[in-house]
């Protein structure tokens, strides 16, 4: 039976194909291909844009930072693959399921990050990427991200654990806000 590591980038979940995993895809699309919508140019404009959702209480703005179910099913996932290796393929079943554990845990992130820190002032002093940054077959993630948040009140500052981000074609967009 084979093992794969699908949620790499995510550090959510551990797949055992028996069955989920059909093989490799045909390479009728290259990477370069691949887009993400109202994607950012920079992390720091990703970041930003998350900043000013919470200091906004924008829960709109925030869900449309991060991946949709068919930037990750058609690029995310089958792309979590290391470099030169053919992308993954998985039935419909392993899909729904993988996008609904996926969407379905960031969303209630995403009410703790507008509860916890929804309407105040926000600013980003530091990044730090506890999984470090790997390159995958289709996507580099910037896995699993501390934000250092001074809220202008001189208090000590906060950090903020959360999900990790993924670059597509100079193009960024986070995968989850699911921290690990």
């Amino acid at each position: 039976m084979r093992s794969l590591a699908l949620t790499q980038a995510l550090g959510l979940l551990a797949v055992t194909a028996g069955g989920a995993w059909t093989g490799e895809s045909p390479a009728s699309t290259t990477p370069s291909e691949y887009r993400l919508t109202d994607a950012e140019p920079s992390i720091d404009s990703l970041l930003d844009k998350f900043r000013h959702a919470l200091e906004t209480k924008d829960k709109q703005l925030l869900r449309e930072l991060r991946v949709n179910r068919t930037e990750y099913l058609d690029i995310i996932m089958p792309g979590s693959v290391d470099e030169g290796q053919p992308r993954a393929t998985y039935n419909k079943t392993a899909r729904d399921y993988f996008w609904g554990i996926l969407n379905g845990k960031s969303i209630y992130v995403e009410a703790n990050l507008l509860h916890d820190f929804g309407g105040k002032p926000l600013k980003v002093t530091s990044v730090e990427y506890r999984h470090g940054i790997k390159r995958y077959r289709d996507y580099t993630a910037y896995k699993q991200l501390t934000l250092t948040l001074d809220d202008g009140s001189g208090n000590v500052p906060e950090h903020m654990k959360i999900g990790s981000i993924a670059e597509v074609n100079g193009e960024y967009k986070f995968i989850s806000y699911v921290r690990d």
